[in-house]
């Protein structure tokens, strides 16, 4: 029988997939880093629609709280010259999900969630003015979150005729016979990243400075920055610099002298052709590297504490970009406790064709495949027996669009290597920022050694033990650390002076072998001097000496969690050094695994007698 009950209210429920309210709520926290990447939306939609003149403006005035006078925003705006829009476009891009390029893979937009997604995630108002023919002929309408929720605005207003008010045509230096505004009212503090429009238009600028880096190289486009307050006047007018995280195009917000010549050096760029849809796509990768200069103009101090170092430590990190666009700065390719990952830059290009490759986001904040690949090599993907090629098919019969990036992140991981060990070789060739560090005098290990040193001499002596360094070996010594250790000439006169005042019969050296395998060599010099010399090329270098002995460190800035990060890693690397010894002996056959095992005795026996004395100062 059918249910003849009359309805009750809790009956009436709201039986649509996704109810107005919730969904209003839901895209309002739709994942915008901060303010500035929400108004980076609305530039992007100026930037597409032809505009060479970009402004954004805020308002603030007092208010009290907390019956204290308090500066607050009021409203942002962008504004731009851009070709306008007519009454169909106007309510397309507003409309959540749509817009007139949902197709269009030639520029920076496409997604149709920019503006309105953008703006309420900041504010509960936002209103268009929007002209083709003169701002007196604009055309206006509006979105309000309090409708949308209530579920009395379900639909985008019709546009109407409204005149671009007075006020925002006297602040402007850009109205042109075409345009748009987009205004944010009714500011939603607590989603706000900054609450004064100085504040928050100098973050702006920072990021849109990256962002649009390349427009604003080519200039293409100006990005405008104006804050006025009712009360105080004009508190900020000026137009966005670039920021170069690649550091080749000077700047003027780069630290002197960098604001007028260029901090790195270009190394190369690797063109990578995906074939993808049934067609052809080129990715760039370029590569930069920190030039000479920056280690001259340090003067032997840590160039990181520089003001360009502490500058190239906030632009760490691979620059994506679609279609001259960044999305984001990835660190996830950066060794997270290592200072020097400053001194590189790159930055990887690729066109809108490529969206669903490289996983876009419809906020344009990031590229979430892409990404992934940073933390994952192709083996963790391989199935048992597969080599490189068979995963890489079988992730595209799979449809896994990492198949389609696995050659671009494996040769971005390679040139990266390369690169870093580029950036040690200059630290290798700076090392007079030691001297100034301990004042000319031996460190810790190189005393301890060298005491357990001549503690053994007197049991054990060797063919050279009362040799002492002349005049002409020590120039030798000094001309070797030159030749075939990369030491500066000021710092390998340091050293054998060193060696010459304290007697020194032990020496710690760093060098690059030919191979990537010998974790040390040994050496006799003339004049009864032995070198201890560790590759740096090999893997341990950089896990044990790397973590705290390099030319860029700045370990006073480093937290306690950074510290204990690279301590952990040492203690690692030396426990799997020992295991990898282990297994050396258990590959030998009988006799020689004995023969190892008196060497590995003996060897440790000598070196408890080297550190016993002194272990208290390790």
């Amino acid at each position: 029988m059918p249910d003849t009950k009359p309805a009750t209210q809790a009956d009436l429920f709201d039986g649509r997939v996704i109810p107005s309210n919730l969904a209003v709520t839901a895209m309002r926290d739709s994942g915008y880093k901060n303010t500035a990447y929400a108004i980076a939306e609305l530039i992007d939609n100026a930037q597409q629609a032809g505009a060479d003149k970009i402004e954004v403006l805020c308002l603030q005035k007092k208010e009290t709280i907390r019956e204290r006078a308090v500066s607050r925003l009021t409203r942002i705006a962008v504004l731009d010259n851009g070709a306008g829009m007519d009454t169909n476009t106007l309510r397309k891009a507003l409309q959540f999900g749509n817009g007139s390029r949902l197709q269009d893979r030639t520029g920076i937009g496409r997604f149709g969630m920019g503006l309105p997604n953008a703006s309420i995630s900041q504010a509960s108002r936002v209103e268009v003015w929007t002209w083709q023919n003169g701002p007196d002929n604009a055309i206006y309408t509006f979105l309000s979150v309090p409708e949308m929720e209530s579920g009395t605005m379900d639909m985008v207003p019709v546009p109407v005729h409204k005149p671009l008010p007075k006020e925002w045509r006297t602040l402007s230096q850009s109205i042109g016979n075409s345009g748009t505004i987009v205004v944010w009212s009714d500011l939603d503090f607590n989603r706000l990243t900054w609450k004064k429009g100085k504040s928050t238009l100098e973050n702006t600028g920072r990021l849109a400075g990256r962002i649009y880096r390349k427009f604003l190289a080519a200039k293409t486009i100006t990005i405008r920055l104006f804050c006025a307050d009712e009360d105080e006047g004009i508190l900020l007018n000026k137009n966005a610099d670039l920021d170069d995280p690649m550091y080749l195009t000077p700047s003027s917000i780069a630290p002197k002298p960098f604001d007028s010549e260029p901090m790195f050096e270009f190394l190369w760029e690797d063109t990578e052709e995906i074939e993808y849809g049934g067609s052809s796509y080129e990715v760039s990768v370029r590569y930069s590297v920190a030039g000479s200069r920056t280690i001259e103009l340090a003067e032997g101090k840590n160039r990181g504490d520089m003001p360009y170092g502490r500058h190239a430590a906030g632009n760490v990190g691979v620059s994506v970009l679609r279609a001259g666009r960044e999305l984001m700065l990835d660190t996830g390719w950066c060794i997270g406790y290592d200072t020097r990952e400053r001194w590189w830059g790159c930055e990887v290009e690729f066109p809108p064709h490529l969206d669903e490759v490289f996983g876009v986001t419809n906020n344009k904040q990031h590229a979430v495949h892409f990404a992934e690949l940073a933390s994952i090599d192709w083996q963790q993907l391989a199935e048992e027996g597969e080599a490189f090629q068979d995963v890489v098919d079988r992730l595209k019969e799979e449809g896994d669009p990492r198949g389609w990036l696995l050659t671009l992140s494996n040769s971005l991981r390679r040139n990266l290597s390369q690169i870093r060990d580029q950036i040690k070789e200059q630290g290798a060739k700076t090392r007079s920022s030691r001297k100034s560090r301990h004042g000319g005098v031996t460190d810790t290990a190189t005393e301890i050694a060298n005491s357990g040193w001549k503690d053994r001499e007197e049991e054990v002596r060797t063919e050279d033990t009362n040799d002492v360094p002349n005049d002409s070996d020590l120039t030798e010594l000094e001309n070797d650390l030159q030749t075939e250790n990369n030491y500066s000439a000021e710092d390998a006169a340091e050293l054998v002076k060193l060696i010459k005042d304290r007697n020194l019969k032990v020496i710690f050296v760093e060098a690059r072998f030919q191979d990537p395998y010998s974790l040390f060599d040994v050496q006799r010099k003339a004049g009864g001097i032995t070198e201890v010399i560790f590759n740096q090329r090999h893997p341990a270098f950089d896990s044990i000496f790397g973590t705290i002995n390099t030319v860029d460190e700045d370990m006073d800035n480093l937290s306690s969690t950074d510290l204990l990060e690279r301590l952990t890693k040492a203690i690692n690397a030396s426990k799997i050094i020992f295991a990898a010894w282990a297994r050396y002996e258990r590959e030998a056959n009988v006799e020689r695994a004995k023969a190892l095992e008196k060497v590995r005795f003996d060897w440790g026996k000598l070196s408890a007698h080297f550190l016993e004395p002194d272990s208290d100062e390790l």
